[in-house]
């Protein structure tokens, strides 16, 4: 039996899809441990996935919800084509087999979550292969690089809201397409001067102050504007009681970090949702001879 325990992952923003400087998209966020994707093989059906190497039967052991901006299709489908890899002997990374299922093609944090987990940073498309902007589900461009990469120190609190609006397909490219960008420049001095130092030093207050900029930047303006009110409402409230709150991805999974499980449990008691801890160490593979 071939087991690959997944993930899910926190998107923060993305940084620039004005391509002014030559590049586009770029991404950030962090591994989450849970919710994740955890599938072995066995007899319970064969994945509609075109691969260039036989894709086995297999079973479906955790899963969680698509569509509310914890990453759900790319660590759905990196779980599936590392299994077959795994199946036909093959070793091969998450970037190489996210350009076999086609992901990756407007954010790597996903991507480069499956292989080495914590705080990733990818730098964006060159506008020499990507030359429209589009979500990852209708772009055939390959993974971005990978910037940065360092261990997240925090627990992560997560709250995914029922009446929240779940933004994909034909809504998600008219967001793309009418996004009308503002604040490009003070988001990229917020990321790279802010966010990220803040994390390397584990500097809680630092990282907190950025997520809450951030919201009002970029196309993360954007992405927060098209939220339910209840979704931003509970952004202000948790701002108001000292935890600056993010919108992860299109949400509606809303997010902030917490330095102790006890401060996640004062969250959840108030505001329902769930911690989660960091996943610092990506994808996991794990070979049994035990049969399924």
């Amino acid at each position: 039996m071939i087991k690959i325990i997944g993930l899910s992952r926190i998107h923060i923003t993305l940084f620039d899809l004005e391509g002014k400087y030559g590049r586009i998209d770029g991404g950030v966020g962090v591994a989450l441990k849970y919710p994740r994707i955890v599938v072995r093989s066995g007899n319970c059906f064969k994945p509609e996935v075109s691969l260039p190497f036989e894709v086995p039967k297999m079973c479906i052991e955790e899963d969680f919800e698509e569509h509310i901006g914890l990453g759900h299709t790319t660590q759905y489908l990196l779980s599936v084509a590392k299994l077959s890899a795994e199946y036909n002997f093959k070793r091969l990374s998450s970037y190489e087999l996210a350009k076999l299922v086609k992901r990756g093609g407007t954010s790597g944090v996903g991507v480069y979550a499956f292989d080495y987990g914590g705080f990733i940073v990818d730098g964006g498309h060159s506008t020499k292969v990507k030359r429209e902007l589009l979500p990852s589900d209708f772009s055939s461009a390959p993974p971005p690089p990978l910037i940065a990469r360092l261990n997240f120190p925090w627990y992560i609190y997560v709250n995914v809201l029922k009446g929240g609006r779940r933004i994909f397909g034909k809504d998600e490219i008219k967001a793309f397409k009418e996004a009308k960008l503002e604040g490009l420049d003070t988001l990229a001095r917020v990321v790279l001067m802010e966010l990220i130092p803040s994390v390397a030093e584990k500097d809680l207050e630092g990282t907190l102050d950025a997520i809450s900029l951030i919201q009002n930047l970029g196309f993360k303006k954007v992405e927060v504007s098209l939220q339910a009110d209840e979704v931003k409402k509970l952004m202000n409230d948790m701002a108001k009681i000292g935890f600056p709150a993010g919108l992860s991805s299109f949400g509606p999974a809303v997010y902030t970090f917490v330095s102790s499980k006890k401060e996640g449990e004062e969250l959840i008691s108030r505001f329902d949702g769930f911690i989660s801890e960091p996943n610092n160490e990506g994808a996991k593979v794990f070979w049994s001879t035990i049969n399924s």
